[in-house]
């Protein structure tokens, strides 16, 4: 079963309608695109709207890759405050055990990293497609937290597994965990194997068009290209 949250901050059947885009396997690729930049734009109103302090040389937006050219490009366009500091990570996936119920244990080690200077981080916005299993945020928590020291941790994605928020919040100590605030606008409960049902359709990347996951780690987002 899916439960919707954070309706109220935009465009309730925009985010309805971008969400099941997202969830049709049939969806060309263009299309599943523009609904992670739509959805990323909505996550960002809600950003607009609790973190109005935060200017944006004091806001540092975190992503996978392949997340950033639609999803993360959307959140900063809905946060509103120009343009943020970045880290973009490109990042691997290593199954080291497989449970009875087909789920799998995994780590996502860090490939190559495009990493920004922050002098004073008063937000970190981490952007993520699907929060499912905490391996790839926990990576890139565990290697931006001491560099930047956050005051504010806000973590994002357009939807989350139930046991996603557990799962990370298990990772991390109390001081960590009390900056940790979560936003996603769908919930779902159902998992075959590691795919959350109905969830974002299937593994984002070739979906995307970009490939497998060797294929991903060789693509360079805009966002970094403008920057180079």
């Amino acid at each position: 079963m899916r439960i919707f949250e954070n309706l109220q901050y935009g465009d309730e059947s925009l985010i309805k309608a971008s969400l099941e885009t997202l969830a049709d396997k049939g969806t060309s690729v263009e299309q599943y695109r523009e609904a992670f930049r739509l959805l990323g734009v909505e996550l960002g109103k809600i950003l607009a709207s609790e973190y109005i302090d935060s200017d944006a040389d004091q806001t540092m937006l975190v992503c996978a890759s392949e997340d950033a050219d639609w999803l993360a490009d959307g959140v900063e366009s809905g946060f509103g405050k120009g343009e943020l500091k970045k880290s973009i990570y490109w990042s691997s996936r290593e199954i080291i055990h497989v449970n009875e119920d087909g789920s799998k244990v995994e780590i996502s080690p860090i490939e190559k990293a495009y990493e920004e200077k922050i002098d004073n981080c008063s937000l970190l916005v981490v952007v993520k497609s699907i929060i499912s299993t905490s391996c790839v945020i926990k990576t890139q928590l565990t290697r931006l937290i001491g560099k930047v020291k956050p005051e504010r941790i806000a973590i994002m994605a357009p939807v989350m597994y139930k046991d996603g928020v557990p799962n990370l919040m298990h990772e991390f100590p109390e001081e960590i965990k009390r900056k940790f605030h979560f936003y996603a606008f769908a919930i779902d409960d159902e998992r075959i194997g590691s795919e959350v049902i109905p969830g974002i359709g299937g593994m984002v990347y070739p979906r995307l068009g970009l490939g497998d996951m060797e294929q991903k780690n060789q693509y360079i987002p805009e966002m970094v290209l403008r920057k180079i």
